[in-house]
């Protein structure tokens, strides 16, 4: 299980990170302020506590991934508040559980933004910048450092996923059309939404 946590945390914060590289994702002052709030060490933890809420939903898994982020962290603390935001949370976290391409990492990265704005920024920044939130980033950076996630072999992707190769006019390079579009239109340098995308070429 604490495999499974700290890979599904690697997959929220990949799509967090994009979310907040984004330039022009929002009209507004958002993006700014929400960077001041996720330093590292605090948006690995937002990743944590959000992989470790969506691992316990199943009642068979609660106790053990309670045990991996009990105590001093007060994680736990913080399910009961997520359960409430539900409708606004799973289509971000299911969409970075799900992202092998750039392509769908850059969705997931847009239903961060959508999360957010749903819920309000300023719900969000109240919580990201709260006592609780930060001695939890404290004692998540000891125990569930960030660097053991990233030392876990990536996941595997399904066979589906494996035979979607990129071609033109094929439904990747489609879709990468698609996302060329929108990032553009939300203010993405043309450069930056090439090099964000290549890697699905590759």
């Amino acid at each position: 299980m604490r495999e499974q946590l700290l890979t599904l945390a690697r997959q929220i914060a990949r799509a967090i990170r994009a979310a907040l590289d984004s330039k022009g994702a929002v009209a507004d002052d958002t993006t700014p302020r929400l960077r001041d709030a996720l330093p590292p060490q605090r948006l690995w933890a937002l990743a944590v506590v959000l992989a470790s809420w969506e691992l316990s939903k199943p009642m068979q898994n609660r106790a053990e991934v309670a045990g991996l982020v009990t105590g001093p962290s007060g994680v736990t603390a913080f399910w009961p508040q997520l359960d409430l935001m539900a409708p606004q949370l799973d289509p971000f976290v299911q969409a970075s559980r799900d992202a092998q391409t750039p392509v769908q990492v850059v969705d997931a990265a847009m239903l961060f933004f959508d999360a957010v704005h749903q819920l309000g920024p300023s719900l969000v920044l109240n919580v990201l910048k709260s006592r609780e939130f930060r001695r939890a980033a404290e004692v998540i950076g000891r125990v569930l450092p960030e660097s053991e996630a990233a030392a876990l072999k990536p996941p595997t992707p399904s066979p589906a996923a494996s035979a979607e190769e990129w071609k033109p006019g094929g439904r990747l390079a489609e879709r990468e059309d698609i996302a060329t579009a929108y990032l553009t239109l939300l203010g993405w340098p043309r450069a930056d939404v090439e090099r964000f995308l290549s890697g699905k070429r590759k």
